[in-house]
């Protein structure tokens, strides 16, 4: 059975036009149906529909991390089994990278990998009544994210974050965190809470949770928890990850659950994939090998 293949034209800063060219040349065998989406939602609906039904082998998705988390959960959400490729054209594509998947401007072996049909079972996140496969965050970096426009960072690309990380740092505030980690709880004051599906955190070459892999069966758990100076203490913590040193700051915990709430006073933001989902109070749990994607 053929594809059906989702298009982002708006991903990565690209040429829409020369991109659904390359992509028709190169993967027409492959796929039976485009879908084009034109606003946030549409990716997530047409992968529904795709899951519901069976007129598809597989679904591949050509778009950045947050239209791939759209994808994951709609087949998800439908109950599908159905295989996922990624065709990385996003700003990070963190999950890629992660995958050690071919880059936008390898069609050609992204190709050759789809039609070679090579699976690997992946663990998934699940936040309330969404999915994410890379990571939920609370806190500061969900702050990053609310504070990126969609249009700054089509015109800016990653440059968008760096901008918005230095305005959420001016304003951040630390909370009141109370974790419950599968039976054990833990209190905490912090400014960050990041839970690890993969060990990339952004570009691929920052690794927040250096130990977290897709397919071991956990979740990884790093809180920033606040440092005798505050926020330059915070913000030495985040300088620190660029460097990998960060796990070697008292202040920084790391642990790994299967099943995590998380509780705040005042309540706080969270981000899923990159994309802002829903407040504090919320559990979070982990679904092993819930989703089969290509690879090499």
């Amino acid at each position: 059975m053929k594809s059906l293949l989702i298009v982002n034209p708006a991903a990565g800063q690209g040429k829409p036009s020369e991109s659904l060219d390359a992509l028709h040349s190169v993967l027409g065998s492959l796929v039976g149906s485009v879908v084009v989406t034109q606003k946030p939602g549409d990716a997530e609906a047409a992968a529904r529909e795709a899951g519901d039904g069976r007129m598809y082998g597989a679904v591949l998705v050509a778009g950045g991390d947050g239209t791939v988390n759209e994808v994951v959960n709609g087949l998800l959400a439908s109950g599908s089994a159905l295989p996922l490729g990624l065709i990385p054209l996003g700003t990070q594509n963190v999950l890629a990278h992660e995958l050690g998947l071919p880059s936008a401007a390898s069609l050609t072996e992204t190709a050759a990998m789809l039609r070679h049909g090579k699976m690997r079972a992946i663990d998934i996140g699940r936040a309330g009544d969404r999915y994410f496969a890379l990571m939920a965050g609370f806190g500061f970096d969900a702050q990053v994210v609310r504070e990126v426009l969609r249009p700054v960072k089509d015109l800016l690309g990653p440059a968008a974050y760096a901008f918005a990380t230095v305005g959420a740092l001016a304003r951040c505030h630390s909370s009141s965190l109370t974790l419950t980690l599968d039976d054990e709880e833990i209190r905490s004051e912090a400014y960050l809470v990041v839970i690890a599906n993969a060990a990339s955190y952004a570009y691929g070459q920052i690794k927040l949770a250096p130990f977290a892999a897709l397919d071991d069966g956990w979740l990884d758990v790093c809180v920033f928890e606040k440092a005798p100076s505050r926020r330059f203490g915070f913000a030495g913590q985040l300088m620190a990850v660029l460097a990998r040193r960060h796990l070697r700051d008292p202040r920084v915990r790391y642990y790994r659950a299967r099943r995590i709430k998380i509780d705040s006073d005042p309540p706080i933001q969270g981000q899923l994939d990159g994309e802002t989902h829903g407040m504090s109070p919320l559990e979070i749990t982990l679904l092993p090998q819930a989703l089969s994607v290509f690879v090499p």
